[in-house]
C-alpha cells in the first residue's frame, strides 16, 4: 500500500467517506501535511503547516501526482477546506486573510494528527475511537442532508418520500394537486422515483385491469385508477422529455387488453415547459400545469377529461 492508500483508510475509519480513490484530494493533503515520504513510517511524521502550492509541489515531487498549478483550488476546496468542516484540518490563525489566498497555511488538527501519527501501531484503533466519539461524522452529515432533501408525499394515507429534483417535484404536485381535483377517489397503482423506479407498483392489479407491463416496458410515470368510473389515468410528468405523444399513446393502447377507460395526461411544472412540448402532444389527451392547478387543457374532442 502507498501512503495515499494509508490516508484513504484513515479517512474511512473516521467516517469521512465510505468510498475514496487515490485521486482523493483529502488523502493527498494528509500525506502532504504530514510531510511523509514513501519509505517513512507514519509514527515518524510531524504535523506541518503548509501552503496549498507547497502541498502540490510536495505531492508532485514525491508521489508522481503530476498536479498542475490550476488544480490548487481543487486541492484546497476538496482537501483541507472540506476537512476543516469536520475537525480534520485547520487554517492559519490570521483571520483577516481570505481562505483562498495562496499565503494561507493549512495543517491537520491536533486530535486528527494523533490518529494519523498512530497509523500502523497498536494505539491506532483506540485513537480512532476517541476521535469518532468527539467529532461529527462527515458521512452521517451527508446522509442526513440527503434525507433533508427528500420530498414528503401523502396520497390517500399512503405516505412516502421522493428524492429531490424537478421530475419528482412534479410527481408530488400531480398526486397532491391534480389527483384531488380531477381524479378524486383514485387508487395509486404506480409511481416511480428517480432512484427507485417501482416505489409504488401494484402490478397484479394492473394486470387484472388489462395492463401486463413491468417497469422496463411502457409504464407511465404515474398511474391512477378510479373504480367508480372504471377509468385509468396514465400520466407523464414531463420535466425534460416524454409527453403523451401520438406514438406513446398508440403504444399504450396496443399494450392495453382491458375495458377500463383510458385518460392520457401530460403534466408540466410551468408554462415554459409546456411551450417546449405542446407541438409533440397527441390529440384527445389532457394537459395539466402545476402552476395553474385548477385548470386542464384538452387537446380537442367532444368532452373534457373522458375516455376516448
Amino acid at each position: 500500500m502507498t501512503k495515499i492508500d494509508d490516508a484513504i483508510q484513515m479517512l474511512k475509519d473516521v467516517h469521512y467517506a465510505s468510498s475514496l480513490t487515490p485521486r482523493s484530494m483529502a488523502a493527498r493533503f494528509i500525506v502532504a501535511a504530514a510531510h511523509i515520504l514513501p519509505a517513512e513510517r507514519w509514527a515518524d511524521t510531524r504535523n506541518t503547516r503548509i501552503q496549498i502550492h507547497e502541498a502540490l509541489g510536495f505531492l508532485n515531487a514525491h508521489y508522481g501526482t503530476a498536479l498542475h498549478a490550476n488544480t490548487r483550488e481543487s486541492l484546497r476546496n476538496n482537501g483541507p477546506k472540506e476537512m476543516a468542516r469536520f475537525g480534520l484540518a485547520q487554517s492559519s490563525m490570521d483571520t483577516g486573510m481570505p481562505t483562498n489566498s495562496r499565503n494561507v497555511q493549512w495543517t491537520l488538527t491536533g486530535d486528527f494528527f494523533t490518529v494519523v501519527h498512530s497509523f500502523g501501531t497498536e494505539s491506532y484503533s483506540t485513537n480512532v475511537a476517541e476521535f469518532n466519539a468527539h467529532h461529527q461524522s462527515r458521512l452521517a452529515t451527508l446522509q442526513a442532508a440527503r434525507r433533508v432533501r427528500m420530498l414528503p408525499v401523502n396520497y390517500n394515507g399512503f405516505t412516502f418520500q421522493l428524492s429531490a429534483g424537478p421530475h419528482n417535484t412534479l410527481h408530488k404536485a400531480v398526486l397532491e394537486q391534480f389527483a384531488p381535483r380531477f381524479a378524486g377517489g383514485s387508487e395509486l397503482l404506480y409511481v416511480g422515483d428517480t432512484r427507485n423506479k417501482a416505489l409504488r407498483f401494484k402490478q397484479a392489479t394492473l394486470a387484472q385491469l388489462g395492463f401486463s407491463m413491468n417497469t422496463h416496458d411502457l409504464i407511465p410515470d404515474i398511474i391512477l385508477y378510479q373504480p367508480q368510473r372504471n377509468w385509468l389515468y396514465l400520466i407523464e410528468a414531463v420535466a425534460s422529455t416524454g409527453p403523451m405523444s401520438p406514438e406513446r399513446v398508440a403504444d399504450l393502447r396496443r399494450a392495453f387488453a382491458g375495458n377500463a377507460g383510458l385518460i392520457f395526461v401530460t403534466a408540466f411544472l410551468d408554462w415554459s415547459e409546456y411551450r417546449k412540448f405542446v407541438g409533440q402532444i397527441a390529440w384527445e389527451t389532457e394537459i395539466w400545469i402545476a402552476g395553474a392547478p385548477d385548470h386542464l387543457i384538452h387537446m380537442n374532442g367532444e368532452e373534457l377529461l373522458a375516455p376516448h
